[in-house]
């Protein structure tokens, strides 16, 4: 397969055009460039190129008029045996299993066979005169290596003399062998032919046959068993690492080196030989070998005999287990049997005999019962394997002074690995009876109390772990606080930082969903914030939904990073009870600092920073300094002025209109509260509604307001009549959650007779989703007394499209915070599009508030948005002057 274009013989471009006919070309000779591989089975040579130089002209030689009357023209003999060849060789090249290609000097397709066409798959479309780019393209696309491919044809074609067989792989995972030669006729290349062969069965069988011998040898080479290979005369000719350990032999050494010399009693060998002879294998034959510094060893042999194509024993090769300790062991057990059955029968719990080693010479029966091994199991052990590695160096000090002196006594407690993979606690009485004939070892008394040090253990760890979470409790937190500080006050001590962390609004899902949800989330959460830290730090939970995380020897920055991985991680939603819950947490950091003397006060100060991150917001960190303590003071002196604020008389309302966007007039107002402090002045519901909240006072607070704008709607209603308008009310979460609420509504409305569909209220899209189930229930109720229902803030929170469309609500407010942001080609743009669009499939109306610009409102008026608030129409005013514009019916333009 070529790429070559028409225009030089020698440019490789991956498509060309085909070759244009040549008016000397006979009717059939088609001759086609190489690079749109113009496909037929009937292609004879193609003729020369055009503008190529005329071949010279030869002598005309004098007619033979030797021709007998009858016989056929010489001229149609010859055309008539042409055809017969030319059939004969398409027949030959299409039953060939190679796919054939042949191409002239100019690149150009002179031929090829059907198996050629099959090989590379190439469609119908490929294949027809009229398609000759695509078939070069699907050709090229399904090898893995194409430039390397396209390399290789180029080469070939600058040098047309040379051979070449490469392998190409495909991606379908074929491998088809690729040759090419030059095409001669008589001492001239007039072109170049192409074979291609399918090897892959070939190929894979190879590379099957070299992964088994490796595999094959990786086994022997890493067999914990010595493997060999030998000649009959019991030469090595093999071996693995195994039996170079075992014989102290090195690579070098093998070739000398002869399997008689291993033998400790020659007639052994004679008698493996007749066994092997007789049998052809033997397994697990026992004999008695010499290994590395003479030592003699206990084996078990398993060999075969291998043989040539005559039956002539060739060699033999097998492997080779030293069972030496296990023959030791089990002799030595057998003759203390006896010696120890006195002991036996009288002891109550556990009784081991130990050399000076440490190792086990004897185990009562009773070690089954107790520690669930069989004593032949641990004979000939070292009983320092089993301790726990904790305990190692005072069970090795206490062996060494009862092995100091014969009589020596000590009594421990000690680890002590269980056949069941677990500890148990040992109490332990060990006395040298070394000089008694009958013992001469160390014995050693056990008895379980496990169970006794369990309790112990559970009653220490109540102490200091909370129950519910299992996580340390602010005891044992004070308690490593207190260490912390004490070690700060060295001048070269590690600094340490306290993380306070309090899950935002966790009132609303244990008022919600109950307490047995709600601790739910509080182990969940625990278990997510072990998750979030560095090995070593302390995580604790001191009350309710308060964590508070140590980080010793970290930094302020490394203290960051933990915080900003907490609240990474609290992105992911929740799975308590099959539903999915969305939680985020307010953390204060407070870094170690030599003023700090007391725990107490760095928590205080960490708590102090964890509710300044909540005054920003929530769902964020904060770092303590000493101007948060003084603003905590401050809260806590208007915590006090807010308690007293509605008896006071400090509330007012104040009300923002919102527009109709189509024609400028009034569809409502938003009621917005403010409060007049004797000191402070006017403050805005930011800076009190927070403190309210966290408070409960907000449940007063949001009474009041309820109360008042069904008043106010009331006075307005008897005024105006229809020409009153509705009035939207935020309704703040901790007031939905609570099950008198419904009952407020009503009882408002029917106190002074305000027209339900005049009252609107506005709960935010969090506040509905964090509970969605409740939620609709509750707004359904709502819905039945005729009051209009709106998602407020829609876009910020975290919805639920499945839940939405449930939602018995009546509009939409898109928060400001998407309509600022909005430009020609901001993405904002596309996301205030989709909510309008949204909202009014779910046939809400739409409302965007913090309209500041008239390309804003345009820009929403060409969205299909029906209402905008915001500066640009009016700020907040006083209920008089509200009043006013429903008097005088005011419009906006």
């Amino acid at each position: 397969m070529s790429a070559v274009s028409p225009d030089h013989p020698r440019s490789w471009e991956l498509t060309g055009k085909l070759a244009q006919r040549r008016p000397h070309e006979t009717i059939g000779l088609e001759g086609r460039n190489a690079s749109t591989i113009h496909w037929s089975t009937n292609r004879p040579l193609a003729m020369p190129p055009e503008n190529s130089p005329a071949p010279p002209r030869k002598k005309a030689r004098p007619r033979r008029s030797a021709i007998r009357t009858g016989d056929a023209p010489p001229v149609q003999a010859g055309e008539s045996a042409l055809r017969q060849s030319i059939s004969l060789l398409e027949a030959t090249l299409d039953a060939t299993a190679e796919g054939l290609l042949m191409v002239d000097l100019a690149g150009r397709i002179v031929r090829f066979n059907r198996r050629f066409a099959e090989m590379w798959e190439l469609s119908d479309a490929a294949l027809a005169e009229r398609d000759d780019d695509t078939a070069l393209q699907e050709a090229v696309s399904r090898i893995t290596d194409p430039e390397r491919f396209i390399e290789r044809v180029r080469y070939l074609y600058d040098h047309p003399g040379e051979q070449s067989r490469d392998t190409i792989e495909l991606k379908d995972g074929r491998i088809f062998e690729r040759f090419s030669l030059p095409h001669r006729l008589g001492p001239d290349i007039v072109g170049r032919v192409w074979s291609f062969r399918d090897i892959s069965d070939r190929v894979l069988a190879e590379r099957g046959l070299r992964e088994s011998e490796a595999r094959y040898r990786r086994l022997f080479e890493e067999s914990p068993h010595a493997s060999y290979v030998t000649t009959p005369e019991g030469r090595f000719v093999e071996a693995n690492p195994a039996l170079y350990r075992m014989l102290a032999l090195t690579p070098a050494d093998l070739s000398r080196a002869n399997s008689l010399t291993t033998y400790v009693n020659p007639k052994d060998r004679e008698e493996f030989l007749r066994l092997i002879g007789e049998q052809g294998t033997v397994e697990n034959h026992p004999l008695q070998l010499r290994g590395a510094e003479g030592r003699t060893m206990d084996c078990l042999v398993t060999s075969t005999v291998q043989r040539d194509a005559r039956g002539e024993v060739t060699g033999y090769h097998g492997i080779i287990k030293d069972v030496t300790a296990q023959v030791r062991a089990e002799r030595a057990l057998r003759e203390s049997e006896m010696k120890f059955r006195s002991l036996i029968e009288n002891a109550s719990d556990t009784i081991t005999v130990l050399d000076l080693t440490g190792k086990i010479t004897y185990e009562s029966p009773s070690l089954h019962r107790v520690l669930g091994y069989s004593p032949e199991l641990l004979v000939g052990r070292n009983v320092f394997e089993f301790v726990h590695p904790d305990d190692q160096p005072a069970t090795t000090q206490a062996f060494q002074r009862v092995a100091a002196e014969p009589g020596n006594r000590v009594t421990l407690e000690v680890r002590f690995l269980h056949g069941d993979g677990g500890w148990r606690v040992l109490e332990v009485i060990g006395q040298n009876s070394l000089a008694d004939p009958a013992v001469c070892g160390i014995v050693v008394n056990a008895r379980d109390v496990s169970e006794r040090k369990k309790a112990e253990s559970q009653l220490l760890y109540d102490a200091f772990h909370d129950k519910l979470t299992r996580l340390p409790n602010r005891a044992l937190l004070l308690d490593r606080l207190t260490q912390y500080l004490r070690r700060g006050r060295r001048a070269d001590a590690p600094s340490f930082a306290v993380l306070f962390l309090d899950l935002d609004r966790f009132k609303v899902v244990n008022d919600s969903l109950g307490h047995a949800t709600g601790d739910q989330l509080l182990i969940a959460t625990a278990r997510r914030l072990e998750g979030a830290l560095r090995p070593g730090d302390t995580i604790a939970r001191i009350g309710g939904d308060e964590f508070t995380i140590l980080l010793d020897g970290a930094s302020l920055e490394e203290a960051r990073l933990v915080a900003d991985r907490i609240q990474h991680d609290f992105g992911t939603p929740f799975q308590i009870d099959r539903q999915q819950m969305y939680v985020t947490a307010s953390i204060g950091i407070t870094m170690s600092r030599s003023a700090y003397r007391h725990p107490e006060e760095m928590l205080r100060d960490a708590d102090i920073a964890m509710y300044h991150a909540k005054g920003q917001g929530r769902a964020r960190y904060a770092i303590f300094d000493d101007s948060m303590r003084e603003a905590a003071v401050r809260q806590l002196e208007l915590e006090t002025d807010l308690r007293h604020a509605t008896e006071r008389g400090e509330f007012e309302m104040v009300y923002q209109p919102i527009i109709q966007l189509t024609d400028g007039t009034l569809h409502g107002f938003e009621s917005l509260v403010r409060w007049n402090h004797p000191q402070l002045g006017c403050l805005l519901p930011a800076e009190f509604t927070r403190l309210a909240e966290d408070t409960g006072l907000i449940i007063p607070m949001g009474l009041w307001i309820l109360r008042d704008v069904c008043r106010q709607l009331r006075v307005w209603t008897d005024a105006f009549g229809a020409g009153a308008r509705r009035v939207h009310v935020n309704v703040s979460a901790h007031q939905v959650v609570r099950p008198d609420f419904i009952g407020h509504v009503r009882d408002a409305l029917a106190e002074f007779g305000t027209p339900p569909q005049l009252l609107h209220l506005e709960l935010t899209e969090s506040t509905m989703m964090a509970n969605a189930e409740s939620s609709t229930v509750a707004l359904r109720e709502l819905k039945q007394l005729g009051v209009g229902l709106s998602i407020d803030d829609f876009g910020t929170g975290y919805s639920s499209l499945s839940y939405l469309y449930r939602l018995p609500t009546d509009s939409v407010k898109i928060d400001r915070s998407f309509i600022n942001q909005m430009g020609p080609q901001g993405r904002e743009g596309n996301i205030v599009r989709t909510i309008v669009d949204l909202a009014h499939d779910l046939g809400m109306l739409v409302v965007a508030e913090g309209i500041e610009t008239l390309e804003q409102a345009a820009a929403l008026r060409g969205m299909r948005c029906e209402c905008a608030q915001g500066f640009l129409y009016s700020r907040p005013v006083a209920m008089a002057e509200a009043t006013r514009m429903l008097a005088t019916g005011t419009r906006w333009s």
